[in-house]
């Protein structure tokens, strides 16, 4: 299919797009079918030396990373917590030419400094935060690795929407751990960062938010998601403890909820959510959180008494960065009205803060299963909590907050204070004394290596399974100083467990999240496709007449394998499940013979239709609409140049874009024609031409030998 060029004289001839190879078929038992079936669709790899630096176990992810780089211009690491991912994703830059940034969270900059000059890598860094300011790199980098990405899960947040339209054009490599922190589409805003929308379009799957209808990941996304079960040869133990509540605890815990079931909150259901979560929340954590919380309600009612009610943009810094992305926001999305906030809130809370607190006994607690000099990091997500345990706790305690850090009243720069709790901790001078307790906010769950604490504790739960395995993750990486790690977990107050439910929802959220990874994990099938063309088993099952044929595609450097059924009404039709489900039918059925002439019309028809199926066009019309109507007036002034510019702008609006692409498209629709027309965009080329082989059929046949 030729490209939509803008003059005749500009076409040219291109290869066909359904260029079907006829071949001999060989009759195959229905074992080597499904084995040839998930041979074809294992990732590519490269068969090249990676660099001396890596450890065996990260040569295969390497591997597969930069061939999905190749073929795909993007690629996510999703390896779990610890294993590498700073390292392999080096090894990536060191295969490209051209310059390389980092996109990293403030913290972890001396980190990946530290890395990068280790491995012989030379790149920029840029931080999280700077994007979230809306400021973007000032750089010529043709790759572009993204740490800690599934901070960028939201394509409405600002970070999000600040990167995505300057990575066009640009290779690029997103590394994380936990890319489901809250549901399934926080997976494909991250693909889509990374890849265009029809990356997966030769396997069936035309467009990337398709995947949010699965039950399960194809096979076809571990082209471009690698995700590597940890080595066991260095797994680490871990030893799970609970810190049951105490009648003292519990007694806190029901005088938490009683008080703030005195407040009105809100007449609206999904306010009232909010700030009810936001406060049973602090409780969870602390008495000393909670009095923080209940002052930032304070404050919101005062603010909502002088503007005449509390705005999104209000409520939203009222419960903090920790809710912005958990199931109360899409409550309040759709609700363009101030909320309701009573008034009469403030005299209730005027009594509340006047109460004392009563926090002793669970920190007595958690003393006594910390006792021993094993090096401990205690997390939690409340500020007023740090400052009250390393108050608690003594003048030797380490912290660190997301605005400075220390040793007891002494103020010290982060990395300091983090090194004594890493790799450097047996060199560590800074002080006579080294910390034996770091009480931290989740600004230090994310990346950091502090591998020699033995212990983690999490003073409070956090809202997602995420933040347990990143804060966990700290520790539980190569490097651990520790045969086996020690996880205390302090369970809420019974009170504050049922009106929050905390766990059960941290369990929800971590079922979906490790049924996808767990896929992704599944080793490939080390079986060769067969040289001698098609595979064909031929079954009789009663009841049933269904054709499946697998076919494979080529488009330059990307594959896929398509999965066609076809049923007594003549129909292809692509559904990867079903077709499975049909094959693991088959596999109790008899083996029968049908005619070469019969199978090959059968090939032939499924190869058609999956090339009808994978060569989905571009959706940019009003843009498309425009550049032609520029073209006919420059065709009328004989202007070459402008054709030229508007031809490349047109070959750019014509095909799928990632998420950054899609809002260069629409920022172009904005700009009036002087500027249009200078807008620089990345030259996508001639698509390559499509090719298609079959690989396998699997014919079930009612009562075949009547045929």
């Amino acid at each position: 299919m030729p490209w939509p060029r803008i003059v005749a004289e500009a076409l040219r001839r291109v290869a066909r797009p359904a260029d079907v190879p006829a071949a001999r078929t060989t009759p195959a038992s229905l074992a080597a079918c499904v084995a040839a079936i998930q041979s074809a669709q294992a990732p590519v790899r490269n068969g090249r030396t990676p660099p001396h630096f890596l450890l065996s176990h990260q040569h295969d992810a390497w591997r597969r990373i930069t061939a999905a780089l190749e073929g795909w211009n993007g690629a996510l690491l999703l390896d779990p917590v610890g294993t590498g991912k700073t390292w392999i994703a080096l090894a990536a830059a060191a295969e490209e030419r051209g310059g390389v940034l980092a996109v990293v969270p403030a913290i972890l900059q001396p980190q990946w400094a530290d890395a990068a000059r280790r491995a012989g890598i030379s790149l920029t860094l840029f931080t999280h935060e700077r994007a979230s300011r809306g400021s973007v790199p000032n750089v010529d980098a043709r790759f572009v690795i993204i740490d800690e990405a599934h901070r960028f899960r939201d394509p409405a947040a600002r970070r999000t929407r600040t990167l995505a339209p300057w990575l066009v054009g640009r290779r690029t490599l997103l590394l994380t751990a936990t890319p489901i922190v809250n549901r399934l589409s926080d997976f494909v805003t991250l693909l889509r960062i990374a890849l265009p929308d029809d990356a997966l379009a030769l396997d069936g799957i035309p467009q990337l938010g398709d995947l949010e209808r699965l039950v399960s990941p194809p096979a076809a996304l571990r082209r471009v998601a690698i995700r590597r079960a940890r080595c066991t040869n260095n797994a680490i133990g871990r030893h799970v403890t609970m810190i049951v509540p105490d009648a003292t605890e519990a007694e806190r815990g029901d005088t938490a909820v009683t008080a703030i079931g005195t407040l009105a909150l809100s007449d609206r259901a999904a306010t009232h959510r909010l700030v009810r979560s936001v406060l049973l929340d602090a409780a969870a954590s602390s008495d000393a959180a909670l009095r923080e919380a209940l002052k930032r309600y304070r404050a919101l009612l005062l603010q909502a008494r002088d503007a005449g009610g509390a705005s999104r943009a209000m409520l939203r810094r009222f419960a903090g960065e920790s809710l912005e992305q958990t199931v109360l926001w899409p409550l309040l999305q759709g609700d363009s009205a101030d909320a309701d906030l009573p008034i009469d809130d403030l005299e209730r809370v005027e009594q509340l803060l006047i109460r004392s607190t009563n926090d002793a006994s669970w920190i007595q607690s958690l003393e006594a299963h910390c006792h021993d000099d094993r090096p401990t990091i205690c997390f939690t997500r409340h500020r007023a909590t740090a400052r009250l345990l390393r108050t608690t706790l003594g003048d030797g305690t380490a912290w660190i907050t997301g605005v400075d850090a220390g040793i007891g009243p002494h103020r010290l720069p982060r990395e300091a204070v983090l090194s004594a709790f890493g790799p450097h901790r047996a060199s560590w001078q800074l002080r006579r004394v080294v910390p034996r307790v770091l009480i931290a906010t989740d600004v230090a769950a994310e990346g950091l290596d502090l591998h020699a604490a033995g212990r983690v504790v999490h003073v409070d739960l956090p809202w997602t399974a995420t933040r347990l395995e990143q804060r966990e993750g700290r520790l539980l990486r190569l490097g651990q100083h520790h045969p086996e790690v020690e996880v205390l977990v302090r369970l809420p107050a019974p009170a504050i467990e049922a009106a929050l439910e905390p766990r059960a929802r941290i369990r929800r959220k971590r079922s979906l999240a490790d049924e996808w990874l767990a896929a992704l994990e599944q080793n490939d099938v080390a079986v060769a496709p067969p040289p001698a063309g098609p595979l064909v088993s031929c079954v009789a099952t009663p009841g049933v007449q269904v054709d499946l044929v697998a076919v494979r595609l080529v488009r330059g450097d990307r594959t896929g394998v398509m999965l066609m059924s076809r049923t007594g009404d003549g129909e292809w039709d692509f559904d990867h499940e079903r077709s499975m489900r049909l094959i693991d039918c088959a596999k109790a059925a008899l083996p029968m013979a049908l005619p070469d002439d019969a199978i090959a019309e059968l090939a032939t028809g499924a190869t058609r239709a999956a090339m009808t199926l994978s060569v989905a066009g571009t959706s940019a019309a009003a843009l498309v609409s425009r550049i032609h109507r520029l073209a006919r007036t420059a065709a009328a002034r004989r202007d070459g140049a402008t054709l030229r510019k508007l031809d490349r702008l047109l070959r750019f609006a014509s095909i799928p874009q990632t998420l950054g692409g899609r809002a260069v498209l629409t920022s172009l629709l904005e700009l009036p024609d002087r500027e249009f027309l200078r807008a620089s965009l990345p030259d996508p080329g001639i698509r390559a031409a499509l090719r298609a082989t079959v690989i396998a059929a699997v014919l079930l046949r009612h009562n075949c030998h009547a045929e």
